[in-house]
């Protein structure tokens, strides 16, 4: 981490340099051209504090580095549009709009620098193979990362740390993005990204969670993931609802066949060796010239002259190319037929099967959206606590801390933050008290108070403060109307005060201030 700081500060010119050279061969405004500076300009200057709040991102180079090469290769022009009041602009509601390789925005850099993230191509792409998943998924995490990004310049500018709430976008989104970017970590996504053509990133994900936590808050997590995104994906779109009631209707039925093992296997069977006529045929055509002749003759005669087949040698290409299409598919239906493969096809279809029934189409989708929301995060902190108590190094407990830090404080809707949700408060103080008690039993953090109970709640307050750094965060008790009063202070002065009675058991000599790290 030292190091890559040392490396950017060292290179933020070049940097600024080299976005100047690309500017010069574009045909932006100087408008333009100064607010992709500015933009460059924002994100070294809050970086920093982006990185110490969330604890584990992308590197700085790498942000820099990604925003650069968005805006050689694939932005060709920005068009600068000024809000008119009372009068509809162009971009009406919007914070900006994308056509093809072209980004129309309001002027600043927060519109333009989300216009840049989003012109970005897709990072997540999920197998075919997961079908009505496919796209909800691929939505859901493709939407998060770039929130994700949006926090460097939305919510830090180099002195402060305030969260835009206005600007956040989809909450659900951001939080199940966020969810997994904790429990999984910054460069497992990095990983997965770098690798994406080569690898089934669900799949990976999914055997990642069942290493690392428990099978029953795994599963959870997974199962809740699929129904949130699913849920997200039709909320207001019924044609969608309904292609999905007709899938539902569709694996019913797949998993019906597919339980029936023996008529099962016997259809795949059946298939097998119509595939194979159909080989044995195309082969008999190609290796007889006459009989060659012949079917291309035969095969013209039926085309109508836009679509005829222009030479013996293409009708020779298609044969087979058809051929190499049967092969395929009678790979496909002998792998279905082995044992292992029976078994994990079964249960892909039962698992898509039981997810969208789970699911009430009939009733308010955002109901169970937000239903859904909840419990993940209940089984999130379920997650956090089995980790925690897994480990021994004082730096990840350190981690921790601030992970919790920045965890309270994120949306979970437009009013309203994790660490104000009644439904989820009693799985919050369960995983943090935890947390706090182990860092105060190894001497990370001050105790407070000899009352466990008092402790939590002092350190957990403290946990609430939106000062950057904890390291350098000041605690001060001081008596004051018969009240003592809780001084956190964000260098000399006073970010926030808590008031408790006179006869609390507080630890400290009032007047002193203290670090919260010891």
């Amino acid at each position: 981490m030292e190091k890559e700081k040392f490396f950017s500060k060292l290179n933020i010119t070049n940097y600024n340099n080299h976005l100047e050279n690309i500017l010069e061969k574009k045909a932006f405004s100087e408008g333009v051209k100064n607010i992709l500076l500015n933009i460059l300009y924002k994100i070294e200057t809050a970086f920093d504090d982006y990185n110490k709040i969330k604890v584990e991102t992308k590197t700085k180079k790498e942000v820099l580095e990604s925003i650069i090469k968005t805006i050689d290769k694939d932005c060709k022009e920005i068009e600068l549009v000024k809000p008119k009041i009372d009068e509809e602009t162009i971009l009406e509601d919007k914070r900006f709009i994308i056509e093809k390789n072209k980004i129309i925005s309001y002027p600043n850099e927060k519109n333009v620098y989300y216009a840049l993230l989003n012109l970005q191509k897709n990072k997540f792409r999920i197998n075919k193979d997961y079908t009505i998943f496919k796209e909800p998924l691929e939505n859901i995490f493709n939407s998060g990362y770039i929130m994700d990004l949006e926090e460097i310049i939305r919510d830090f500018d180099g002195w402060a740390w305030n969260i835009d709430v206005s600007s956040i976008g989809n909450y659900c989104f951001n939080l199940v993005y966020q969810n997994i970017r904790i429990l999984l970590g910054q460069k497992f996504i990095d990983d997965c990204i770098l690798n994406m053509n080569r690898i089934n990133f669900i799949d990976k994900l999914e055997k990642k969670l069942d290493t690392m936590y428990s099978e029953e808050v795994s599963n959870k997590i997974k199962e809740l993931i699929y129904e949130i995104s699913i849920l997200e994906y039709i909320e207001n779109n019924e044609h969608k609802r309904e292609t999905l009631l007709s899938e539902k209707a569709k694996l019913e039925n797949d998993f019906n066949e597919i339980n029936n093992k023996k008529e099962y296997l016997q259809n795949i069977a059946n298939k097998k060796k119509a595939i194979a006529k159909e080989i044995k045929v195309i082969d008999e055509i190609l290796n007889n010239n006459r009989v060659l002749r012949e079917k291309f003759k035969e095969e013209n005669k039926n085309l109508n002259e836009t679509s005829k087949i222009f030479s013996l040698s293409e009708y020779v290409d298609k044969l087979q190319e058809k051929r190499k299409e049967l092969l395929k598919n009678l790979r496909n239906y002998s792998s279905l037929m082995k044992p292992m493969n029976y078994v994990k096809n079964k249960f892909n279809i039962k698992k898509k099967y039981d997810l969208l029934n789970k699911l009430d189409f009939s009733k308010d989708l955002n109901e169970q959206k937000d239903k859904a929301v909840i419990e993940l995060q209940i089984n999130f902190l379920k997650a956090m606590q089995e980790r925690i108590g897994k480990t021994e190094v004082k730096k990840k407990l350190i981690e921790y801390v601030y992970i919790f830090r920045y965890y309270k404080l994120l949306y979970i809707n437009n009013k309203m933050q994790i660490k104000d949700v009644e439904e989820i408060k009693e799985q919050l103080q369960m995983a943090e008290k935890y947390l706090i008690t182990r860092v105060c039993n190894l001497k990370i953090v001050t105790i407070f108070s000899h009352n466990i109970e008092k402790n939590y709640e002092i350190v957990s307050k403290i946990l609430e403060s939106n000062i950057i750094d904890l390291d350098e965060l000041n605690i001060e008790f001081k008596k004051k109307d018969g009240k003592i009063l809780l001084n956190i202070f964000d260098d000399n002065m006073i970010d926030k005060t808590i008031e408790y009675n006179e006869n609390e058991d507080i630890n400290l000599k009032l007047g002193k201030k203290v670090k919260l790290f010891i």
